[in-house]
């Protein structure tokens, strides 16, 4: 897929960002990592979430690589961040795509992009909106654009938003350390985003265009 010149600096910084932090974690302890992290006062998470809200307005943009570093950085405070950039995004790519529709989303998409959340709004319904919203909340960006799309109420996609968060929260609030390396916060952040992909397959599967 053919990534529009105008994304490549959020790319770049997003890669950028993600190899100072695999370095970090390589020759600091994680629990040195947060201390420091600490003494620079609200500019890293400021600058953590903002890029995180950036990927997630100009999809497909993967943050996956900054999500799982935001794990490594913050610990279990990462998900709290997570719920922030979520709430954010859910209501900016809902409003974009309900004001300036299908024209304007190839912008922040590109083609492949509005295929893509064509094919899921055609799926979404006021019927069993929160299980969609469920369903979809992993792949936020381009779901919340598609909702948008569709004639849901603002009010209740955004309710679906919040209670869509829930689960996936208390989970990894679970299973989330301070101290965790690298390779098992990937890891547990892949197990946990396992069924949600499961059951998203298999009722877009099963669902009739």
């Amino acid at each position: 897929m053919k990534i529009p010149t105008k994304k490549i600096p959020i790319i770049l910084i997003s890669i950028s960002l993600f190899l100072v932090l695999i370095l970090l974690s390589h020759q600091y302890s994680s629990s040195e990592i947060s201390t420091y992290i600490s003494d620079t006062g609200i500019y890293t998470p400021m600058i953590y979430i903002l890029i995180q809200i950036a990927g997630q307005i100009f999809a497909p943009l993967s943050t996956s690589a900054l999500f799982v570093a935001g794990y490594l950085l913050f610990g279990q405070t990462a998900t709290l961040y997570s719920i922030i950039v979520w709430t954010i995004t859910s209501i900016t790519n809902f409003y974009i795509a309900r004001k300036y529709g299908n024209h304007v989303l190839k912008f922040f998409l590109g083609q492949d992009g509005v295929e893509e959340v064509r094919r899921i709004t055609k799926k979404l319904t006021d019927k069993h909106l929160i299980i969609l919203r469920l369903l979809t909340f992993y792949i936020n960006d381009f779901a919340s654009y598609a909702f948008g799309l569709t004639k849901i109420s603002f009010k209740k996609y955004f309710l679906a938003t919040i209670v869509s968060m829930i689960p996936w929260s208390i989970v990894m609030s679970i299973l989330s350390k301070d101290g965790d390396t690298l390779l098992m916060i990937t890891l547990k952040i892949f197990l946990t985003m396992i069924p949600f992909a499961i059951a998203n397959y298999i009722f877009f599967k099963s669902s009739k265009s």
